[in-house]
């Protein structure tokens, strides 16, 4: 079976369009798998269970009866214009987390 080629005008640029479909294509495969290297060589996710930690406890310490203050005091809440918070800080990322009111 023979093909027979009638119009070798658009063989050029389909064939540069396709190029350049496969060369962005593969670009982005490049970059979303270096900026998920970065994201995982920075994060880190013990800092957030830290934080979860710390609010279960607070939260079990508000079930126990004792008052904000003791809870604060002991688990180094502070306070600011936006209410009570926690912030823990590490190489490059730090975590806030703000407790209802």
């Amino acid at each position: 079976m023979k093909i027979i080629m009638k119009n070798k005008k658009g063989d050029i640029p389909i064939t540069i369009l396709v190029l350049g479909i496969v060369a962005v294509c593969i670009l982005a495969i490049v970059s979303f798998y270096a900026s998920s290297w970065k994201v995982q060589k920075n994060f880190d996710i013990q800092i957030v269970e830290e934080i979860n930690l710390i609010k279960e406890k607070a939260d079990f310490y508000s079930n126990l009866g004792f008052t904000k203050e003791e809870i604060d005091s002991a688990l180094n809440i502070k306070y600011d214009s936006q209410g009570r918070y926690i912030l823990l800080a590490r190489e490059g990322i730090s975590v806030r987390y703000d407790f209802p009111r």
